[in-house]
């Protein structure tokens, strides 16, 4: 299952999680909270890990943290992504130090300001040990009126320093962080010719455009976010790389609360290799083990990883990052009683440099069940994946939760 933070490995057949947390207020506008999760899977290495363990202050223009948190569920958790290409859930979240606006920074009636920015490091099994991974974003949303609202959004991740088996100790002092911040060229005197290519670090980002138009019926939801790993994709040479999608939430519907649908395109990825061209989304030469965490693809799922492949100087884990997909969610409710289906129709095409011949085809579905009840939510829920050339697989799960306040 994609999009589980972590909790499930391809071959896990039980899991189980528990979570805990405080929060303590310091003012009528400022809390402290700490929380921790954890969970057990097995077939998967390691088998119990945390998902959550972190100490939190916020205020009414700020929210810092220090450790690890799952993020908030967007879009109804119908996407594939949770509206967010490079951090969608998929994977473990991240441990670090994040501040970021609690509220959008108000400039007048129409226009304010959300900001964030990070430092992550992954402490996983993985080919550059200990490497970090620099995180900011910038938006600007503009509320036209009640009923409009456009944001405009910048997100820039890199991985950067660590030891690398090949070139030892990467860069990782103040100077290489400047480099990184701003996405500069590494010194001459690094010794490292792929980074010498781009910039210091492997360096991913997006544009997104989400608009949100209110009626008295429900929330009209469009939206683009492009990738770009390089200075090709900022000036949009990979159009139309990326994820578009549609998205109404009711607010008066008996039995049906939300539809969403995506199209997800990576064939692109500014043509083929030479000169700028070749992208290679979530992959790197130097960061061998691509955009992953203990892994499992840090950002869209779709994007196929082989951890058992030898990295030499030739392979990368990531083994298809060109592909085309449908994806489509429900989500509805029969009294206490909620639905959600999910399914998702994606063509495999490999990479530029390894392409897929034929290209592989992956019909992918799952079935939510979850029943409120006075003593707890009890859930029931399926998947399966349809795989060409035949290597399908399912899975079947139950879950109880039960709330202590």
């Amino acid at each position: 299952m994609a999009n589980q933070d972590g909790q499930f490995g391809p071959q896990t057949s039980f899991s189980g999680i528990a979570e805990v947390g405080v929060r303590y207020f310091l003012s009528d506008q400022s809390t402290v909270s700490a929380g921790a999760a954890g969970f057990y899977r097995n077939e998967f290495d390691p088998e119990v890990a945390r998902r959550d363990l972190y100490l939190e202050y916020q205020n009414r223009w700020v929210r810092a943290r220090a450790g690890s948190r799952k993020d908030s569920i967007r879009a109804q958790q119908l996407s594939i992504t949770n509206k967010d290409y490079l951090f969608s859930g998929n994977s473990r979240p991240l441990s670090g130090l994040l501040v970021e606006a609690f509220e959008p920074i108000r400039i007048s009636n129409t226009f304010s300001l959300d900001w964030g920015i990070a430092h992550y490091t992954l402490n996983d099994d993985r080919y550059v040990d200990g490497t970090w991974v620099h995180y900011k974003c910038l938006a600007l949303r503009m509320r036209f009126n009640e009923r409009n609202l456009l944001i405009a959004k910048l997100t820039h991740y890199a991985q950067w320093g660590g030891t690398s088996p090949k070139f030892g100790d990467l860069p990782d002092d103040f100077a290489a962080f400047i480099d990184v911040f701003f996405a500069r060229r590494a010194s001459e005197d690094s010794g490292i010719d792929r980074e010498n290519a781009n910039a210091v670090g492997n360096h991913l980002g997006s544009y997104y455009l989400d608009y949100y138009l209110n009626t008295d019926r429900g929330t009209f939801n469009i939206y683009h976010e492009h990738p770009f790993e390089d200075g090709s994709g900022t000036r949009l040479a990979n159009f139309p790389d990326g994820i578009w999608g549609l998205h109404w939430r009711w607010t008066d519907n008996p039995w049906l609360d939300g539809v969403l649908y995506e199209y997800i395109q990576t064939t692109d990825q500014s043509g083929n290799p030479g000169g700028s061209g070749g992208d290679n989304y979530f992959s790197n030469g130097i960061y061998k083990s691509g955009w992953s965490y203990d892994g499992q693809i840090i950002g869209l799922p779709l994007i196929l990883i082989d951890n058992s492949l030898d990295l030499d100087d030739n392979a990368t884990a990531i083994v298809s990052n060109r592909i085309k997909a449908h994806h489509l969610g429900l989500l509805g409710h029969i009294d206490r009683l909620q639905w959600m289906v999910k399914s998702t129709f994606a063509r495999q095409f490999g990479r530029y440099q390894i392409p897929f011949d034929p290209a592989i085809d992956i019909w992918s579905a799952y079935l939510g069940l979850r029943f409120r009840s006075d003593i707890g939510v009890f859930g029931l829920e399926g998947a399966f994946d349809l795989i060409d050339p035949g290597l399908d697989r399912s899975g079947f799960g139950i879950s109880y939760r039960y709330y202590i306040d």
